[in-house]
C-alpha cells in the first residue's frame, strides 16, 4: 500500500509553469489526422497490478494489508448453525435459518450473528438494530443465482434493498474478515468480445467507446431484481469493515440516507466486466468515513449522488487511504444529483488501471439535475494509467444547478490518454459557469502511444464546437453532440492535450504540467475568458 502517496513524486513538478496557449481555428468543421504506429496493437505496459487470465478479476489483491483477524466477540452470540443452517443445505432453508438467527438476535435486544465453518446460500436477509453479522474467516454468505432467484414468487425475489439490507435501524455492523458473494456472473449475458481490450498503440476515441463498451457484461433481458450485494436505508450508526465483497451483479453497495457512516478495511473485489458493479454507492447522509479499502470493479468505485428529490443531501464525507481500480471513475459525484451535496474530502489515495484500457476519469465531479454541489476537496491522489485524471461537469438534465468551491491539488497522474475539462453551459442566452475553482500542483503524463484525433474546428478563434450539457455526463462526452440514433454518438476529441475549460466563473491554476505525447500536435489548453460563446470571469493563471 502506498504510505500516505508521500507528495515528494509531486513536489519536483512544482516551478514547471507552462504559459497559456490559446487554440487558434484552421477553419474547418472537423480536423482528422492519423498518425501510424509500428509497434504491436496492445503491447505490453508497466503497472503495479494486474489482472487475472480470465480478465475478469484482479489478480493480485493485497488481502493482507486489508483484512485482518477480528478481535473476540463481545456480548451475546448467536451462532446461525444452531438455528439450523448448514452449508449443505438448500438455498430456501438456509435463508429460513440465517433470518431466525438475526430475529433471535433482535429479539433479545442485540447481538452477534455468528457465520462460521463453510459457505451459505440464501435469499435476501435483512439486518435490525443492534446486530452484528460476523463472518468468520474462510467462512461465506453467498447470494443466491440468477436461476435461484427467478424460481422464487415475486414477494420472495432479491429486491431494491439489496441481498444483505437493512432500513430503519440502528447500531448495525457487518464484519469480516470472511466474505460476501454475490453470484454477479450469473445475472447478466456474456459480452459481445471476449479477450481484453488492451491499450490501444494508436489512441482514438471512438474506437476506445466501442471497444470497450463491447467487453461489457450487460443483464439479462429480466433482470429479477439484479440486487446490490448491500443495502442500508435510513439508519444510523453503521460500520462495515474487515470484510470481503465478492463478485457483485449490481451495485456493490447502496448506502442511502445512513448517518454516522464507516466503512474500513474493505476489499470490494468484483468481476470488472459485469455492467453497474459500483463499489460504494452514497446516497446522502452526514458524518461518513470510507478510510483504507481496496476497490476493484466496472463501474464507478465511490460515488455519491442523490438519487431523487427524497433522497437526503449529503453533508460531511472523508475518502482516505485506499487503492481504487474502476473500469468507470475511481471517485464520482453525480451523475444524479438532485439533492445537495456538499463538505466532501478524498485524499491520500491511489487510483489504477492494471494493465487493460477502459474507464474514463480518475476523478468526475458532476451536477446535472438542479441540486447545488459544493466545497469538495480533493488532495494527494497518485494515478496510473487512469484515461483521464479529472472532469468538473455542471450539465443541464433536470434542472439549473450549482458547482462550486471545488480545489484539487497535488496529483499526479500517469499514463492518461485524454484531457482534462471544466465545464458549466449556456442554455439559450443564458449561461451558468462552475464557480471558483483551484487547481493546484497537478502534473499528467500521457502514456506513449500515436493519435487519430476528431478536432471540431471552426473558422473563429474561440472554440465553437458542441458541448454536451443535457446528456449523459462523461470525460469523453465533452465535445460531443446528443444521441442520434440508438447507436450512434457524434464524438470529437478535446483541442487541447491538457486542460480544457468553458463557462467558468474563478478560476486559479498554480503549477499544472503536462507531458504529451511524442507526438502531440495539441495545445497545453484552451481555456477561453472571452466570445460570443464563453464567459469565464475572474480567471487567474498562476
Amino acid at each position: 500500500m502506498v504510505d500516505k502517496l508521500t507528495i515528494k513524486r509531486i513536489k519536483r513538478y512544482l516551478g514547471m509553469f507552462i504559459p497559456v496557449l490559446l487554440i487558434f481555428s484552421l477553419g474547418i468543421v472537423a480536423l482528422d489526422f492519423y498518425l501510424p504506429y509500428s509497434g504491436k496493437e496492445g503491447s505490453a505496459i508497466t503497472t503495479t497490478y494486474h489482472m487475472a487470465e480470465d480478465g475478469k478479476f484482479l489478480a493480485d489483491i493485497p488481502f493482507e494489508n486489508y483484512l485482518h483477524e477480528a478481535p473476540a466477540i463481545q456480548g451475546a452470540v448467536f451462532d446461525i448453525r444452531d438455528y439450523g443452517a448448514d452449508s449443505e443445505s438448500s438455498f430456501s432453508d438456509n435463508t429460513i435459518a440465517v433470518q431466525n438467527t438475526i430475529e433471535a438476535a433482535y429479539d433479545a435486544g442485540g447481538g452477534t450473528v455468528l457465520v462460521d465453518g463453510g459457505t451459505y446460500r440464501t435469499g435476501r436477509l435483512r439486518l435490525k438494530s443492534n446486530v452484528t453479522l460476523r463472518i468468520s474467516e474462510g467462512a461465506c454468505l453467498e447470494c443466491i443465482t440468477y436461476e435461484e432467484n427467478k424460481s422464487l414468487s415475486e414477494e420472495n425475489r432479491l429486491d431494491v434493498l439489496g441481498y444483505i439490507s437493512a432500513k430503519d435501524a440502528d447500531n448495525v455492523k457487518i464484519e469480516g474478515p470472511g466474505r460476501i458473494a454475490g453470484n454477479g456472473a450469473t445475472y447478466v449475458n456474456p459480452a459481445k468480445e471476449e479477450s481484453e481490450f488492451l491499450p490501444l498503440d494508436t489512441f482514438n476515441l471512438k474506437r476506445y467507446i466501442v471497444e470497450h463498451r463491447k467487453r461489457i457484461m450487460m443483464g439479462k433481458e429480466h433482470e429479477f431484481n439484479r440486487a446490490m450485494l448491500l443495502g442500508m436505508n435510513n439508519c444510523t450508526n453503521v460500520t462495515i469493515q474487515n470484510l470481503e465483497l465478492y463478485e457483485a451483479g449490481s451495485w456493490t453497495a447502496r448506502l442511502e440516507g445512513v448517518d454516522n457512516l464507516h466503512i474500513e478495511d474493505v476489499v470490494i473485489n468484483n468481476n470488472v466486466r459485469v455492467a453497474n458493479t459500483d463499489g460504494f454507492d452514497i446516497e446522502g447522509g452526514t458524518n461518513i468515513v470510507i478510510r483504507h479499502c481496496f476497490i476493484a470493479t466496472g463501474d464507478d468505485a465511490i460515488c455519491i449522488k442523490t438519487d431523487d428529490a427524497n433522497t437526503p443531501a449529503l453533508d460531511g464525507m472523508l475518502v482516505e487511504d485506499c487503492e481504487i481500480m474502476s473500469l468507470a471513475n475511481c471517485f464520482k459525484i453525480g451523475t444524479a444529483t438532485w439533492n445537495t451535496i456538499s463538505n466532501v474530502v478524498v485524499r491520500d489515495c491511489f487510483f489504477f488501471m492494471p494493465g487493460i484500457a477502459g474507464g474514463y476519469s480518475g476523478i468526475a465531479i458532476e451536477c446535472v439535475d438542479g441540486s447545488i454541489v459544493s466545497d469538495i476537496t480533493i488532495e494527494n491522489i497518485v494515478m496510473e494509467h487512469v484515461t483521464s485524471a479529472f472532469v468538473i461537469w455542471l450539465g443541464y438534465r433536470n434542472g439549473e444547478g450549482t458547482l462550486k468551491n471545488i480545489t484539487i491539488q497535488d496529483i499526479e497522474a500517469t499514463g492518461i490518454d485524454v484531457a482534462s475539462a471544466i465545464t458549466g453551459y449556456k442554455k439559450y442566452s443564458k449561461i451558468n459557469s462552475v464557480e471558483n475553482v483551484t487547481l493546484k500542483n497537478i502534473s499528467m503524463t500521457y502514456r506513449e502511444a500515436d493519435e487519430k484525433l476528431n478536432i471540431y474546428k471552426n473558422s473563429k478563434g474561440a472554440y465553437e464546437g458542441p458541448l454536451n450539457m443535457e446528456g449523459y455526463p462523461e470525460i469523453t462526452r465533452v465535445s460531443s453532440m446528443s444521441v442520434l440514433t440508438s447507436n450512434l454518438y457524434p464524438y470529437w476529441d478535446l483541442p487541447v492535450h491538457g486542460l480544457f475549460a468553458r463557462y467558468v466563473d474563478g478560476l486559479t491554476v498554480e503549477n499544472f504540467s503536462v507531458t504529451p505525447r511524442s507526438k502531440n500536435s495539441r495545445p497545453l489548453d484552451n481555456v477561453q475568458d472571452e466570445g460570443d460563446r464563453i464567459e469565464i470571469q475572474n480567471f487567474i493563471w498562476i
